[in-house]
């Protein structure tokens, strides 16, 4: 398996991925399917260098998912913490496409001027949780029915993970 920068030409397979989680599970709350134009803009919003990373992971020219580290908010006082994210292809989960990932991305994360990752996992996502807690984050705590989707009530964990010691 090899993991990559995503490119333009990943964007079929991304939109594939992305849709399978907004239409079949509320790991997502997207609504409604996305389109080629959101995702290729989505994608086009990552730098192969920098915080705002999205890497694929590719065999034989096929995507199995994909890892991100974006924005965590918009004020200056989050500048060195990013949100992270990650998703297989469906029927993917346990076969070690994230971990590839992040043993990936959390290296090119280390010469960033970063302090803190987060994410924030909807609940319940067991394997998720478990694959976070591998890369050392650690819980700190849940929002408990904070978003709606499809009529149902969503609860996230939040995660966080030090990325390099305080300099601040």
């Amino acid at each position: 398996m090899q993991i990559r920068p995503a490119t333009a030409e990943d964007c079929e397979a991304l939109l594939h991925i992305r849709n399978h989680y907004v239409t079949s599970s509320f790991a997502v709350f997207d609504e409604e399917p996305l389109v080629a134009e959101t995702v290729a803009r989505w994608i086009a919003s990552f730098s192969v260098s920098g915080p705002y990373r999205l890497l694929v992971a590719t065999d034989g020219g096929r995507v199995h998912g994909f890892a991100s580290s974006q924005r965590y908010r918009d004020h200056p006082a989050f500048r060195q913490t990013v949100e992270t994210s990650i998703y297989t292809a469906p029927g993917e989960s346990g076969l070690g496409v994230g971990t590839a990932l992040y043993a990936s991305l959390f290296p090119t994360l280390a010469a960033e001027n970063l302090h803190c990752a987060v994410v924030g996992i909807a609940l319940p996502n067991e394997a998720s949780v478990k694959l976070h807690k591998k890369f050392g984050f650690t819980e700190v705590g849940v929002f408990t029915e904070y978003a709606v989707k499809r009529g149902q009530y969503i609860s996230s964990v939040w995660l966080q993970r030090q990325l390099v010691p305080s300099a601040a």
